[in-house]
């Protein structure tokens, strides 16, 4: 243990003798903070309701927002104490304090509020905080040489054009670390603007941290950063497809933890609204819009080995800016696997399964194909048509769905189709078809065996089917700002003859009955 310490202590001074750094007197250039804080988090700091030593993540200083955007002389005062505290407490440069992203948004932050927070203090102090961040910024590119994550890459750029544009008249090696950022845009995104993970948090955080890049990129002189800006309009076009017409994402793939604040002001960074895609087939998304609907449907990607959810063809649905169908979400910081796995389950979706097995493998030991992606448009409507193997291997069947979205009224017709292609496995009992209901509105079913979804903002949709095992279930969808009682329909289709009748079928509509 004393070795250990004592090895930690020595390299720190090393390290420190290293990255030595000369004094400056001032900036060189302003810069424009991209992101708005809260002003009721900022004015909480400010009447020590809320300190961010503890309640926040200090050693980022994104706080610094929210003291910006409660906007009085107090706050300002606060900024200054808290950061000249953090620089006289002389961390060990081994410590969490000077991990790579915490110090790229530190030293990022910290420039671009510095003519609010740092400007109108005493001059000692404005050298003592530029000095920090010319050391943070060497520490920064001796950390880039070790690296071997692309997003860790990025970040870490970030950190060091941000910090030297208020440096420094000139950026060295500006054309190499554009170069970083682009090998990392490719190896983390698809062409389609998409994650390659899927997960559209991890996308906005990455735009995030690029727009930050541009905007300060675009007031250096004698820089291209053409392929930067393009890149980011197309992240940006796919990120507007899967914010739905409440503001918030889809929640597919972690959707449901991103904030809508954070969500609109991102998007709003891009510079105008972008197209919106229909197909996105790298990615594995499809946005259908109708007279007052829009549908966003999971079409899975070519080949599926592993997967962080099992949730094919599934989709959401909105009438106007109003949720109707949706998946169940997330548990936000949740720990527990076996939480994860359940709400990662076809069954948490609203999607079909087959005797509560998923239709994807979430540890990967089948492979799922997803062919015959078939999207057709005409006047009258669009139509989806796309089946997958899931199931190939354990009951040797294929999952085949078609949604059609009228143009002509307010209608959502699907048909789910069970089709067997081998005598393998076992054979299935029945397949369920799920729809999780809004929590805001309200089953009723009727003796026809119809479903009335009434909303309760006065409209009512009518989900009907050819099968008439339809069941009304309770379930619990997972927020932001808490877990809800909700309701999901549920069609029963029995599968005990499929391999006699070879295919197995069920047609399903949602249907307007009255507006508001």
């Amino acid at each position: 243990m004393i070795l250990k310490v004592l090895n930690w202590i020595t390299n720190n001074h090393f390290l420190k003798q290293k990255i030595y750094v000369p004094e400056f007197n001032g900036t060189v250039r302003k810069i424009t903070d991209n992101w708005l804080g809260s002003s009721d988090i900022g004015k909480k700091i400010v009447t020590g309701k809320l300190n961010p030593k503890k309640e926040l993540n200090f050693n980022k200083f994104n706080f610094l927002r929210d003291l910006k955007a409660e906007g009085s002389i107090k706050a300002r005062s606060i900024a200054r104490s808290l950061v000249n505290d953090w620089i006289d407490e002389d961390h060990n440069l081994q410590s969490k304090e000077f991990n790579s992203e915490t110090m790229s948004a530190r030293i990022s932050c910290w420039s671009f509020n510095y003519s609010w927070f740092v400007d109108s203090g005493k001059l000692e102090f404005q050298k003592k905080i530029l000095r920090s961040i010319a050391l943070q910024t060497k520490y920064l590119e001796l950390k880039l040489l070790d690296s071997h994550n692309h997003l860790e890459k990025i970040i870490i750029v970030k950190g060091i054009i941000i910090a030297k544009s208020i440096l420094y008249d000139e950026i060295d090696n500006i054309s190499n670390l554009l170069v970083i950022i682009n090998d990392g845009i490719i190896f983390l995104t698809n062409p389609d603007g998409g994650h390659k993970s899927r997960n559209p948090v991890f996308l906005l955080n990455l735009l995030r941290h690029l727009i930050e890049i541009r905007s300060v990129l675009a007031v250096i002189k004698n820089i291209d950063a053409t392929n930067l800006h393009a890149q980011v309009i197309k992240m940006g076009e796919f990120l507007r497809s899967f914010q739905m017409p409440n503001g918030y994402f889809a929640w597919f793939f972690g959707g449901s933890i991103a904030s809508k604040e954070i969500i609109k002001q991102t998007l709003n960074r891009i510079g105008y609204k972008n197209r919106i895609f229909s197909l996105a087939k790298e990615t594995g998304f499809s946005r259908i819009m109708g007279l007052s609907t829009t549908t966003l449907v999971d079409i899975g990607t070519n080949q599926i080995t592993n997967a962080s959810k099992s949730s094919l063809f599934a989709f959401e649905f909105f009438y106007q800016k109003n949720k109707i169908i949706s998946n169940l979400g997330e548990l936000k910081g949740s720990k527990l696997q076996h939480i994860k796995n359940s709400l990662a389950s076809s069954a948490a979706h609203s999607t079909l399964n087959i005797d509560d097995r998923n239709n994807i493998d979430l540890f990967g030991r089948r492979k799922t194909r997803v062919f015959n992606l078939k999207y057709g448009r005409t006047n009258n409507g669009t139509l989806l048509d796309i089946t997958h193997s899931g199931y190939e291997t354990l009951f040797g069947v294929h999952h085949r769905r078609q949604i059609y979205i009228s143009n002509k009224k307010e209608e959502l017709r699907g048909k789910d189709e069970i089709i067997n292609v081998d005598n393998i496995g076992t054979i299935p009992k029945c397949a369920n078809i799920r729809f999780h209901i809004h929590p805001q509105i309200d089953l009723i079913k009727t003796r026809n065996g119809s479903v009335l979804l009434n909303h309760i903002k006065g409209f009512v949709w009518k989900m009907s089917s050819n099968t008439q095992n339809i069941l009304l279930q309770d379930s619990i969808m997972f927020t932001n700002n808490g877990n809800f009682p909700c309701k999901q329909i549920v069609i029963n289709v029995k599968l005990d003859k499929i391999r006699a009748y070879k295919k197995i079928s069920c047609n399903w509509t949602f249907q307007l009955q009255s507006k508001f």
